[in-house]
């Protein structure tokens, strides 16, 4: 092994770290020089904020999760012990499982919010 292949791998794992912290950088000038450009236009800057999960949502987007979990193990274990294949398909039934579950709180969640947009108070 010569000197010049040693350094690859240095070089690799300083590039990596590097474009990381270019990477942060960059996204919050980004975002301070946009929030700057809208305070000197008179605009308000709230578009920045993240609307945050009060702890019911929160709750039911965890249930659903790992309910959603559960049972695509449940049918992984099932299917290979079916269909005699080995255990390579629980990962993946496990996975879509839990994105149903996600999308099910998502349709959820999108509801009751397009509820509340319809409220008026008199």
């Amino acid at each position: 092994m010569n000197f010049m292949e040693s350094l690859v791998p240095l070089f690799a794992i300083i590039g990596t770290f590097l474009s990381v912290i270019i990477f942060i950088y960059m996204r919050y000038k980004t975002k301070h020089q946009q929030r700057m450009a809208l305070i000197e236009s008179g605009q308000s800057a709230d578009i920045f904020t993240e609307k945050k999960l009060d702890q019911r949502d929160s709750s039911l987007k965890l249930g659903l999760l790992l309910t959603g979990a559960g049972l695509g193990f449940l049918l992984g274990v099932l299917l290979s012990e079916i269909i005699n294949i080995e255990e390579v398909i629980i990962f993946p039934c496990t996975l879509i499982g839990g994105g149903i579950g996600l999308v099910i709180f998502y349709m959820i969640t999108r509801k009751k919010d397009a509820g509340y947009s319809d409220y008026r108070p008199d």
